[in-house]
This record gives C-alpha cells, structure tokens and sequence, in this order.
C-alpha cells in the first residue's frame, strides 16, 4: 500500500469513528429546556387568604409550568402587609418567581424601600410572602436617612422593622429616634 495513503485511510477511519459516536449520542432524550410561555410587560399578583401580598410587574418573563418557575427580567414589586396595606417596594435586575408557593428570587441591583424611609440595597435577595420572611447572603446596605449599616447575611421581616446581620456588621448612627427603639 502506497505511504501517501496511509495517513488518509487512518484520518477516515478516526472521523467514522467519530461520527457513528455522535450518532448514538444523538438518540438519548433531550430534557426540554425551552420556556412553556414568554410574556412581555405583564403582572403577577400574590394573595394569602384572599389578600393581597404582592403585585410584581415584569418586563420580560419566561413561565416554565412544570416547575413552577418564571425566570424575569427588569422587576418591580409592590409588596402589602397582612392587611392588604403597602408597605414597601422591591427593584432587581432579574429574578425566580414561583406562583403557586408565592416565593421570589431577586438578583443585580436589589433595591426594597419600605414606605418608613428604610432603604436595603444587595445583590440577591429572597422574599416568602407568607412567612414574611427576606433573606441574602450577600452584602447588604441599609439606609434611613444619614444613617447607613452595612454587613454580610441578612434577615428581616418585609418592612424592615426587625433585622439581623450576619456577619462584618459596620455602621454610622447619626440619631435614633424613640419610635425606631420599640
């Protein structure tokens, strides 16, 4: 056999090989990943005992049914107290939405501003309605007025009223006034 040839027939046997490896590859089910339904510009409401807990407005949405999850972009919330009463607002870039447990998941940019002048800013944040419950992990800042605590870890009620730290708690208290301390 010429040497020229040699090469050539190897080469041709490796890509068969190849291509009969990628061929059985190709039979196993693929999970579907693509989103069950694609909203733009819609609302999703939160009650709990026929009470408004949460009125989220999002700019693009994907629900994947199955799961119970919608993956959003550009959020905003208006979140209400077990009174129906408004008690703050939440911003984030993106988040994890699940409907049927009314859980969500905020990330980039997180912003909650409570209707009594406290601002939470970080980078992640989980909220459960019905406990009333916000959580992260990440750096946090809290401000209310000149007042600004900062820290690692959080969790805190929706208002902000009651909250921990976790850890690397630093802050500067300007004034503390009477109502803050109950």
């Amino acid at each position: 056999m010429d040497k020229k040839l040699k090469p050539l027939i190897f080469l041709i046997g490796v890509n068969l090989f190849f291509s009969c490896q990628e061929e059985s590859s190709n039979r196993t089910p693929k999970v579907n990943v693509l989103p069950d339904q694609v909203v733009e510009n819609t609302t999703i409401t939160f009650t709990h005992s026929g009470v408004k807990t949460a009125e989220i407005k999002v700019r693009y949405l994907e629900k994947y049914e199955k799961r119970d999850m919608a993956k959003g972009r550009e959020i905003f919330a208006n979140i209400y107290n077990e009174e129906g009463e408004h008690i703050s607002i939440l911003k984030a870039d993106s988040g994890w939405i699940r409907e049927r447990k009314q859980e969500i998941k905020v990330f980039g940019d997180v912003v909650v501003k409570s209707d009594k002048g406290m601002v939470l800013e970080t980078q992640s944040l989980s909220w459960n309605p019905l406990s009333n419950i916000v959580t992260t992990e990440d750096f946090v800042k809290i401000t209310k007025g000149e007042d600004v605590i900062t820290g690692y870890g959080l969790e805190a009620d929706q208002e902000l009223k009651e909250l921990r730290i976790k850890k690397e708690i630093k802050g500067k208290i300007k004034e503390v006034m009477k109502e803050d301390l109950k």
